[in-house]
This record gives structure tokens, C-alpha cells and sequence, in this order.
């Protein structure tokens, strides 16, 4: 059994017990994240919630994020269908280790995806899942991302949003800086350290966008 596989058995013993007091202050169990790489997937765990968002075990490239974010009725209606592609526009020479999508003209790349009938299975069943009354939207400084498209994110019209940023820009009132990052210029694995700066369950508690309107 390798680590990973040892640690995906652990989870459901040890994450009730680790957030025991996180899942007892949650208030707001019914929210979709929407985010551009594996954060969303590990809240929803975290808190022993069911995924409510296709934004799991993938992640999409700053840029491909910020016009998604821009049109996201659009890109998320589920009236586009997945079409699976070999070429990456941001990698050179895209190994192919894992399903790589577009949707319209966005790539999605499933990186915890074994194949590409679970990637499409398993993002259309999410995307129905979707509270579009209860919108939450996150962003880091990995792939491809600059200070102008945080400034983008910033400035699109939701007021449940947050930067996890490794440089600290004061005019960016999203923004959650992550000192221990500065060294390296991007967040990385953000999954991973964000408790140091960041309380998801406060913020999910403020209650999030509501696009129905």
C-alpha cells in the first residue's frame, strides 16, 4: 500500500477527529467554492461535507480561470460538453499524465482523474450540484498568474472572494498573504498551509454570493 493510498484510508478516522471544532462552528453547510485548483475539494473534506462544486482534484491556469470567472453563467451552464485535448496551450510538450479538457475555451486540467469518462462523469455530476445562491470564489498566485489578474479578481463583482498570495499587495482588500511563500514567489501547495493564514469556516459563515438574482 503506498502513502497515498494509506492516507485517503485514514481520512475518514482522522479528519472528524482533527476538525472536530471547525465542523461545530460551520452555520453554513449548503455553498459551492469555486476555485482554480484542489482547495475547494479539501474544505469540503475537511468539514465532512458532500463535493458541492466541479472544482475538485483539478486545476485551471490563472488566466483561463479569470475569463471563466468573468462569463461563469456561461461557462458553467453544463450545456458545454467536455472536449478532451492532447495540446496545452501554458505546458510545452503536455505529457498527457492526466485528461486535459476544454470547455469552450478554457482548459480544465483533471489532474486526480484516472480517464476521461471520470473526469466528465464526475464534472457534470458536480456542476448539478452547484448553489448558485451561495457562491464562493478563491484564487492563489500559482500558474501562470500576475498581479494584473489579481487585480481582475478583485474587481469582479462578488463580495465572497479571497487571494492566497505570496506577495502582499496592500490595494488588494481579497488579499490573504502567505509569508512563509514570499521566498518561493507563489503560494504552491496551498492546500496544505493555508490554516496559517486563513480560516475557511469564518468566512463560509459570512454567507456567500447569490447569482440568482
Amino acid at each position: 500500500m503506498n502513502s497515498e493510498t494509506l492516507k485517503n484510508k485514514l481520512k475518514p478516522i482522522v479528519y472528524p477527529i482533527i476538525n472536530f471544532i471547525p465542523r461545530r462552528r460551520l452555520k453554513n453547510k449548503n455553498f459551492t467554492i469555486i476555485c482554480d485548483n484542489c482547495w475547494a475539494g479539501k474544505v469540503y473534506q475537511e468539514l465532512g461535507l458532500p463535493y458541492q462544486t466541479p472544482f475538485v482534484g483539478m486545476f485551471v491556469f490563472s488566466p483561463d480561470y479569470i475569463k471563466m470567472l468573468k462569463n461563469l453563467k456561461h461557462y458553467l451552464s453544463g450545456d458545454i460538453p467536455l472536449k478532451f485535448v492532447k495540446e496545452s496551450k501554458y505546458i510545452k510538450d503536455f505529457d498527457n499524465a492526466y485528461p486535459l479538457a476544454l470547455l469552450d475555451d478554457i482548459e480544465l486540467h483533471f489532474l486526480h482523474y484516472a480517464d476521461e469518462e471520470e473526469a466528465t462523469q464526475k464534472w457534470q455530476r458536480r456542476l448539478a450540484r452547484i448553489h448558485w445562491d451561495n457562491m464562493y470564489f478563491k484564487f492563489n498566485d500559482n500558474d501562470a498568474c500576475t498581479y494584473e489578474l489579481m487585480k481582475e479578481f478583485e474587481e469582479l463583482p462578488y463580495k465572497s472572494k479571497v487571494i492566497f498570495s505570496s506577495k502582499n499587495y496592500s490595494d488588494l482588500p481579497s488579499l490573504v498573504h502567505f509569508k512563509s511563500a514570499e521566498k518561493q514567489g507563489h503560494v504552491g501547495i496551498d492546500l496544505k498551509t493555508y490554516h496559517h493564514y486563513f480560516n475557511a469556516v469564518t468566512w463560509l459563515n459570512k454567507g456567500g454570493e447569490d447569482l440568482t438574482k
